[in-house]
């Protein structure tokens, strides 16, 4: 069943008028009057409609009530990953989501790709390509995507975390003491991190981890260590 998720929180059991960007996905797929389809808006759960009028501004949908339904990990996981080239990266935080992180946290790193032009626009395009990969996926959560920070800043900001670097000199397993306590993950951009960053992160993380004995690509490296964690 198609899956739509609305900016606009969703009333059930009544008959709402599809946001934008919903109605244009409707007609692309070319659903029609009568066809089930599956709402979320990030507040809980999913809530099941039925188009029962398609106009030719509007599209208008009659809910049912929610269904408190989610597809979480036990373990929440943050990924706090260098920027590296856009369509890499686009497709790092489509898997990330597809595999149920928490939130991704893009980095300013030494070795890390910059921003052309508008971050927020930027911003804004990661968000999208989450929401899509939520629709696709079956989350009825959606992951934070943040504005690049840098290393320090990320190190900083995570609180009461168990904080786990990817270093190929890492350990291939984790033993965790606690299962269910969040996790942080630090995964460098292509070329890894610097010999300064490397050993801030060696000092100030819990817990090593490497994937096996090659080298990865730091798309690569991100999600197994989100595979080996959840």
């Amino acid at each position: 069943m198609p899956r739509f998720f609305s900016e606009i929180p969703i009333v059930e059991g009544a008959r709402i008028v599809l946001d934008t960007r919903i109605a244009q996905h409707v007609r692309v797929v070319r659903l029609r009057e009568a066809d089930s389809i599956t709402l979320f808006d990030g507040a809980g759960g999913e809530v099941p409609a039925t188009i029962v009028e398609i106009g030719k501004r509007d599209i208008v949908a009659e809910t049912a009530h929610r269904v408190l339904i989610e597809r979480e990990l036990a373990r929440k996981l943050t990924l706090c990953v260098g920027l590296i080239a856009n369509d890499r990266f686009d497709w790092l935080i489509q898997k990330a989501t597809e595999l149920g992180v928490a939130a991704i946290q893009p980095l300013y790193t030494e070795r890390s790709q910059r921003i052309p032009g508008d971050i927020e626009k930027r911003v804004a395009h990661w968000r999208g390509v989450v929401i899509a990969a939520c629709e696709q996926c079956g989350r009825n959560q959606l992951p934070s995507v943040s504005a690049p920070i840098s290393l320090a800043q990320a190190m900083d900001s995570q609180g009461a975390t168990r904080q786990v670097l990817m270093d190929a000199e890492g350990e291939l397993s984790i033993a965790f003491a606690a299962p269910d306590v969040p996790s942080v993950i630090f995964v460098g951009p292509e070329g890894g991190f610097s010999p300064n960053e490397l050993a801030l992160l060696r000092e100030n993380c819990e817990h090593r981890l490497r994937v096996g004995q090659t080298v990865l690509r730091a798309e690569t490296a991100a999600i197994a260590a989100v595979v080996k964690l959840s």
